[in-house]
């Protein structure tokens, strides 16, 4: 869903399967048609170098995510800017720990 911003993918990022990446949103204080309503950007997601996003991740826009941050299976990001480097996960998701990367 991308009607309300844009996507950013970082090089070396990857993805596993069914991820949902939502920019899109409705006002939910209007009803029938008018909820059907919708602004056409704002809600970007950016997402930074090396980042893995596993399966059945959301990540709902405004949202930007730092170079190698790690996104578990199932967690749903909520709007915000999460830092590179950690491991997110739960729902909401919240970091868990900080990688320790053996390069």
């Amino acid at each position: 869903n991308l009607s309300c911003g844009h996507v950013y993918i970082g090089n070396h990022s990857f993805f596993g399967n069914h991820c949902s990446l939502l920019t899109g949103t409705h006002p939910i204080d209007k009803k029938n048609k008018q909820r059907h309503s919708h602004p056409d950007s704002g809600n970007d997601i950016v997402i930074g170098e090396g980042v893995w996003i596993a399966s059945h991740a959301v990540i709902i826009g405004p949202c930007k995510i730092g170079d190698h941050a790690v996104i578990a299976s199932g967690s749903v990001l909520l709007p915000g800017e999460y830092e590179g480097g950690w491991l997110y996960a739960g729902l909401p998701a919240k970091p868990k720990h900080k990688i320790d990367f053996k390069d």
